[in-house]
């Protein structure tokens, strides 16, 4: 995939997470992954050693853009039965530097981590996204995502 950076093209490639990326990756899920705790060194060294054939990132020029990061599910049969699946995956974290969004990053990404669930025969992909995150929201309708629930909450004291 070809981006303009700065009025010329540039190439980004998606690949396998390397821990050598890890601060990049830090830095960037510290600015544009947290719903409601800031990820930290910890939690992105735990998405890697859990799942490392799930974690992708985007780069150009050895610069970090993005990434993506996914997990095998193990829901009970009757969840499999009531879903029509026989393997489930969800998407833990997805964020790209606000500076090259809009370029195909998330899609080429996603791309990815898609390709990684089918290989290990994964049929259903689920995911939660704060509800303010439009533009993601927009993104998984196009790639064919679809609500399931609503994730609702109520204030009952407000000095808090």
């Amino acid at each position: 995939m070809t981006m303009v950076q700065r009025g010329k093209a540039v190439k980004t490639r998606v690949r396998k997470f390397k821990i050598n990326d890890l601060d990049q990756v830090v830095a960037i899920a510290e600015r544009y992954a947290s719903w409601d705790l800031t990820s930290t060194e910890v939690d992105v060294e735990g998405f890697h050693s859990a799942s490392p054939e799930f974690f992708f990132v985007a780069e150009a020029e050895n610069k970090i853009l993005g990434f993506v990061c996914g997990r095998e599910s193990n829901p009970p049969a009757e969840t499999l039965n009531k879903w029509k699946s026989r393997k489930v995956a969800s998407i833990e974290t997805l964020a790209v530097d606000e500076d090259y969004r809009r370029q195909g990053i998330a899609t080429s990404l996603l791309s990815a981590l898609f390709e990684a669930f089918k290989q290990k025969k994964i049929d259903l992909v689920t995911l939660s996204v704060p509800a303010v995150e439009i533009a993601a929201m927009k993104l998984y309708g196009k790639l064919g995502f679809e609500p399931r629930a609503q994730f609702l909450w109520k204030r009952l004291d407000s000095s808090y």
